[in-house]
């Protein structure tokens, strides 16, 4: 498990091992495992009809059981959950055989119908990193949350140091994917670690230390089911250590917005020709 200053993070692509009760080998020596987002057969599943999911059901009790007696926590992508008021887009992650931390997709994308199967979550926030002496703080995104910033941002003001990103993002955005998440890496100055789906839904896996390194990419080993990576917990201090973004940020709200010069003119966003 984690030893000194490294923390090691298994990616998986399939959920279908969980549910038999196994643990391949080049997982158990992680402290983490993370899935994808939907992550039991994506939206070609929700179009089939695939109904709800509910705390303690088949696939969310082996999650659970996966971490206990000594295996690694786990970020289990996300799935439909039941909800008092509908359906939502949301990650669980257990620890010890325990749900310690859910969270909800915010941001839901039009395009692949998220706003027909599912409720928009309404808080954010950061656990205590698994099995961590360190006093870690992780976090958990979905997705197309990822092109939000100040939901990043509002994150590392609660002490965030590492973020999960469970996706299906598809391979012909792969250049935002990546440029994105080496972003929140970069501005945040912590570890991001983005585990995308397999399949059409879905494209590479890639994981960013706080300098904005890329300390793995799943591109050329598409074919196989599981990754290890280790990330260097002294990047975080060593990307903090000749400025601090947080502390050395100006708030918008300590700004002075600028008065126009002409009245009617320079008070609007700038359009461009594509709208």
């Amino acid at each position: 498990m984690m030893t000194g200053s490294m923390v090691r993070v298994g990616l998986a692509r399939r959920c279908e091992w969980v549910l038999r009760g196994e643990i391949p080998r080049i997982l158990r020596g992680c402290d983490v495992v993370v899935f994808p987002e939907l992550v039991d057969g994506g939206y070609a599943a929700l179009r089939r009809g695939a109904g709800h999911h509910r705390q303690g059901d088949r696939l969310l009790t082996s999650f659970a059981r996966l971490t206990r007696r000594g295996g690694p926590a786990c970020v289990a992508g996300s799935v439909l959950l039941e909800g008092t008021s509908g359906g939502t887009n949301t990650s669980c992650v257990f620890h010890r055989g325990r749900l310690v931390y859910r969270y909800d997709k915010i941001h839901l994308f039009r395009p692949a119908g998220d706003t027909r199967y599912f409720r928009r979550g309404d808080r954010i926030g950061t656990f205590r990193f698994p099995n961590s002496p360190e006093g870690l703080r992780a976090g958990v995104i979905l997705c197309y949350d990822l092109r939000f910033p100040e939901l990043v941002r509002a994150m590392a003001l609660r002490g965030l140091d590492v973020l999960f990103v469970p996706a299906r993002w598809p391979r012909e955005r792969d250049l935002a994917w990546r440029a994105l998440l080496r972003a929140r890496a970069i501005e945040n100055q912590i570890f991001v670690v983005g585990c995308n789906a397999p399949g059409r839904e879905g494209g590479h896996s890639y994981v960013f230390g706080p300098l904005g390194e890329e300390l793995f990419s799943s591109r050329g080993k598409a074919g196989r089911p599981f990754w290890s990576v280790r990330l260097p917990l002294r990047r975080l201090e060593e990307s903090r250590r000749l400025h601090d973004n947080l502390r050395d940020a100006v708030l918008l709200k300590e700004v002075k917005r600028p008065r126009s010069r002409q009245k009617g003119r320079g008070t609007g966003r700038r359009r461009s020709a594509a709208g």
